[in-house]
């Protein structure tokens, strides 16, 4: 891992603002009563649905969740206040993790197999040029761990791939570097179908605080 993706560090991963802003916008609609039961309402809609098909209403989540690890990391969060619903927050955290790294899989499988050709089909040239100084060939574990912890989900694997890090390596800091996040964004959907918006903001501004540390070290 190069200086550069150390300087990565400073700044922290594009996940944490995204959390914060979704924390804060989680707290804003558990805040008001009238809202909030609105909108836990529009997600039971679709738990008898997932509960009269389990294994396909298991599968398709996954599937989701995969698409969202792969392409817009936000959009996984909208599904965990109904996979909560339907199977808990233990249940949901499994398959929202089985999700996440499955998408992983799928990034690092096409810059692997497919190569530079598919990337830019997924990625801007832009994006492309910028991670590509920031993501090192490396043999270290806690290297490889570390750096898909500070990168976009939906970038990192391209290039793990591009690069031919060793399955093994990837896949096991892979695994690793989600359950933080899996976590995460579990414990927030819990809290606000509990409408739990002082834990919300508590997270929101814990999370603002770590991004104004990394910003002063940076400066």
């Amino acid at each position: 891992m190069t200086s550069g993706t150390s300087n990565d560090f400073s700044r922290i991963a594009r996940r944490l603002p995204i959390l914060v802003i979704v924390a804060i916008f989680a707290a804003l609609l558990a805040y008001s009563e009238e809202i909030h039961d609105q909108v836990v309402r529009a997600i039971g809609l679709a738990e008898p649905v997932i509960r009269s098909l389990p294994v396909v209403g298991a599968v398709l989540f996954v599937l989701l969740a995969a698409l969202s690890a792969m392409l817009v990391f936000f959009s996984g969060v909208l599904l965990v206040p109904i996979g909560i619903q339907v199977w808990g927050p233990v249940g949901c955290f499994l398959l929202l993790w089985a999700g996440w790294f499955l998408g992983g899989v799928l990034t690092y499988s096409i810059g692997r197999h497919f190569g530079r050709p598919a990337v830019r089909r997924m990625l801007s040239a832009k994006k492309i040029a910028r991670y590509e100084k920031r993501i090192q060939p490396a043999s270290s574990f806690v290297a490889a761990t570390l750096t898909q912890l500070v990168l976009p989900s939906d970038i990192s694997g391209y290039f793990f791939g591009l690069l031919g890090y060793r399955p093994r390596l990837y896949l096991g800091s892979l695994a690793l570097a989600e359950l933080p996040y899996a976590l995460g964004t579990v414990f927030l959907g819990a809290a606000f179908v509990q409408r739990q918006y002082q834990v919300l903001l508590v997270i929101a501004g814990l999370g603002i605080l770590i991004l104004g540390l990394a910003w002063l070290r940076r400066r």
